[in-house]
């Protein structure tokens, strides 16, 4: 297995790149977090969309009762729309059953830009465990595709990759090859390992979300393992393979002091 990460998010320029290649997209701050807690809490798929215009569009293709608008702009709740990007939002009384149509700033144009892979993952720290076995078992070269903030380096998702290239490396058992890229994602992770929601305080985008009142969703995202579900995008929509997820008792807080204020 090889493993590449990517740390500026844009389309690989050559389409058969991902073709055999697992690509596993992370944002963690935060539609990717979104997506696996709003598919833990029932929602019964996710359609990313890269505009508002398009999401306004495509809801219009579904009957009311069954769908959801969800995502920002801004780090904010788009006007017309049912939910926002928090994660905390997602909660089962709003979403089970439903399908959810999301947009937001960076992590939904992220599985766009990776839409050729063979097999396409959506990956953070609250099922970070899960996909680490998911792409053992499909032993594929690997992905990371960080989705970035507005187009510029992320430190927060690169540390989300590296933990992946870590967890991969300690427990993969056949020859694996790390590009330099990965090399460095890893080393960056090992120095937020004992602490990794240290890193959303140093992003630049966590300190937008704080200043925007959200701080408490960086403390939520930083969560390690509250799953096993590993949500999959295929033909525009994400779902997840029927298999029974962990209860959210099991879930064990990020490593690191309390950060709550």
């Amino acid at each position: 297995m090889r493993i590449d990460i990517q740390f500026i998010p844009f389309p690989p320029p050559d389409p058969h790149f991902l073709s055999h290649r697992v690509a596993v997209v992370i944002d963690v701050l935060r539609a990717t977090s979104t997506m696996v807690q709003a598919m833990l809490q029932g929602a019964l798929e996710i359609i990313p969309v890269a505009t508002v215009e398009k999401a306004f569009q495509m809801a219009k293709s579904f009957p009311r009762h069954s769908i959801l608008l969800g995502g920002e702009r801004e780090s904010k709740k788009i006007q017309g729309f049912d939910l926002g990007n928090s994660p905390k939002e997602y909660v089962v009384e709003k979403v089970k059953g439903k399908k959810l149509i999301l947009t937001t700033t960076n992590g939904t144009k992220a599985f766009h830009f990776v839409s050729p892979g063979k097999e396409i993952l959506a990956g953070s720290f609250l099922n970070i465990g899960a996909i680490a076995k998911r792409c053992l078992e499909l032993d594929r070269d690997l992905f990371i595709f960080p989705s970035g903030d507005e187009g510029n380096f992320s430190l927060e998702d690169a540390v989300c990759g590296g933990m992946l290239i870590q967890l991969i490396a300690k427990k993969g058992k056949n020859p694996m090859v790390l590009t330099d890229a990965s090399q460095c994602a890893r080393i960056l992770y090992q120095r937020f390992e004992a602490d990794v929601i240290e890193a959303f305080y140093l992003s630049s985008h966590g300190e937008e979300l704080i200043h925007r009142g959200f701080e408490g969703d960086l403390a939520y995202c930083a969560q390690i393992d509250i799953t096993d579900i590993v949500p999959e995008f295929k033909d525009g929509v994400i779902r997840v393979p029927l298999s029974p997820p962990l209860s959210p008792q099991t879930a064990r807080p990020a490593p690191g002091r309390d950060r709550s204020r």
